[in-house]
């Protein structure tokens, strides 16, 4: 090979070196102010190309194909981990409950399907728990749903902390949580974690300023149990939930075991349920009335109104039959609200007819513990505005209101100020009938008819009635004697001081036409004013709402 062929060799591989370098060089300034990118987004936007698109194309290839395949690497790799993360989040949220982080019912099912499944291969056991935080709904009503949301967020995520990897915390709804506990360790060790758990919900938390005090009612059922084999999750929960009612029932922060007879009660109990609420929905339910008479005057002052259940297979059935069943339950407020809606309808058809009679209605504690009481109140009593609230007359009883004298006082003077009125009924038969007296603003004070029926024959009963007297002058509050059956009741009454009077010995609890019969007989000029004959007196007739 000649030198000049060696020096044109030279030449063009110094040539196509440079080329390369060239290349290289405008291929990185080309990746430096996003060409690339530009080229790449195009490419996948147009079908043709321009020739001086192509000589670019063909110029860049070999760095522009590099950088492509680099892109679409990195691409397929993100795009498989955002399908993952959602994916994973999915499956998360399929079985898991938003707000507390908890399992949610569909978890809670197949874990609990998978601890039966091996309790029966293995002969092993396990704890089915319902755990209900007593009186949530004072926080939601009283500092909102966000408060209560975080503060039940905070109570599950301290209970899932608390139990045993191996054992399932479960949200089943609203503030209601189940756990499913293995007992490998026996019943005791079991009992000592439900034990934990109740301490672990009976705490101080503070919640936008407020300190709230918190506790749990736990309903405790075990699997498998004699008579129990080959439940289903289903059956179990419900046991549990049955055995809650139970610790509700008997006080609240305390757990209670399932057992057959309980069940039993219990399902008697929400059969009653279902039973009186069909019998709000078909109207078979109605008010009668028992007058209340000034006995010094003889006038007729007003009536309490009564209530009766018509049983399409029982006939008439009295109050002291069905309403234990509701007394702590939602539909004693729907009850309760009918029955003020009767009242105010029956005032206004007496005004219509030219009668001026007050009616006194009894409203259920766990009604007029509502924060709503007077508001749902109000609402009513706009239906009649011909009605004066006075007329309605609104009674509780000391027995019934001891577990909040404050909330109820407040609802009272909320009643008091749109112009309502309160009575005191079956006054003396509590243990705080001084502070019952001071706590709640009240205009009238019944006496209680356990106290009328011997007062001729007991002195007890003679010196309770003359107390109830002095202590409701003392208080500047007039008075009315229940359970009145006889003339010398009556008169012992009057000498003590006691005018106001209502019983068997003027008429028994009527519906509305017999009332005004028996009214129109007792304003008669030289009526008897005694217009029913004595009549054994029953503890039914004389309950309402």
């Amino acid at each position: 090979m000649t030198t000049k062929t060696k020096r044109s060799n030279k030449y063009i591989l110094a040539e196509l070196f440079a080329a390369l370098l060239a290349i290289l060089i405008l291929g990185y300034v080309f990746a430096r102010f996003e060409a690339f990118e530009n080229l790449y987004f195009f490419s996948r936007s147009h079908e043709s190309w321009e020739l001086d698109e192509i000589i670019i194309m063909v110029l860049l290839s070999p760095v522009f194909l590099l950088w492509l395949a680099v892109r679409r690497w990195s691409e397929a790799q993100q795009e498989a981990k955002l399908r993952a993360q959602r994916e994973s989040q999915l499956a998360y949220q399929a079985t898991h409950d938003p707000l507390t982080g908890l399992a949610n019912r569909i978890s809670l099912e197949d874990r609990l399907t998978q601890a039966v499944a091996r309790c029966n291969r293995n002969s092993s056991r396990i704890a089915v728990l319902m755990i209900d935080l007593d009186d949530f709904k004072k926080v939601n009503d009283s500092l909102g749903h966000d408060a209560g949301d975080r503060l039940l967020r905070q109570i599950a995520q301290q209970l899932a902390k608390d139990i045993r990897a191996e054992d399932t915390i479960a949200r089943f709804g609203g503030d209601e949580l189940v756990a499913v506990l293995n007992c490998d360790r026996g019943q005791a060790a079991c009992l000592s974690t439900v034990e934990r758990i109740l301490q672990c919900c009976n705490n101080k938390t503070l919640i936008d300023g407020v300190m709230v005090a918190t506790s749990a009612s736990i309903g405790v059922t075990f699997y498998p149990d004699s008579g129990q084999e080959n439940l289903v999750p289903d059956q179990l929960i419900r046991q549990a939930d049955q055995a809650l009612y139970r610790a509700k029932l008997a006080g609240k922060n305390r757990y209670e075991l399932f057992d057959g007879e309980s069940a039993r009660t219990i399902k008697s109990l929400f059969a009653q349920r279902e039973e009186f609420k069909a019998a709000l929905l078909n109207q078979e339910l109605a008010l009668y009335y028992q007058p209340q008479v000034n006995t010094k005057t003889g006038q007729v002052i007003g009536a309490e109104a009564l209530l009766r259940w018509q049983h399409p297979t029982l006939g008439l059935r009295s109050p002291i039959s069905f309403l234990e069943a509701i007394e702590d339950h939602p539909l004693i407020i729907e009850l309760g609200e009918w029955v003020i809606n009767q009242a105010l309808a029956q005032l206004e058809r007496w005004q219509q007819q030219g009668l001026q009679l007050k009616l006194s209605v009894n409203i259920s504690a766990f009604h007029i513990q509502q924060d709503n009481f007077a508001e749902r109140l109000l609402c009513l009593s706009k239906q009649y505005p011909t009605v004066r609230p006075g007329c309605l007359e609104l009674e509780i009883t000391e027995t019934g209101v001891l577990d909040d004298f404050a909330q109820v006082a407040k609802v009272m003077a909320q009643c008091q100020d749109l112009g309502f009125t309160f009575a005191l009924d079956d006054f003396g038969t509590g243990y705080a009938s001084l502070s019952y007296l001071q706590s709640l603003p009240a205009e009238l004070i019944k006496i209680d008819r356990s106290f009328v029926r011997d007062v001729l024959d007991d002195p007890k009963d003679l010196r309770m009635i003359n107390g109830i007297i002095s202590l409701a002058k003392v208080f500047s509050l007039p008075v009315i004697a229940e359970g009145v059956e006889s003339k010398a009741q009556q008169d012992k009454l009057l000498s003590l001081g006691c005018e106001l009077a209502q019983g068997y010995f003027y008429a028994k609890a009527l519906p509305e036409q017999e009332f005004l019969e028996w009214l129109n007989h007792w304003q008669e000029p030289g009526a008897n004013q005694q217009a029913l004959p004595p009549l054994p007196c029953t503890k039914t007739d004389y309950l309402a709402t």
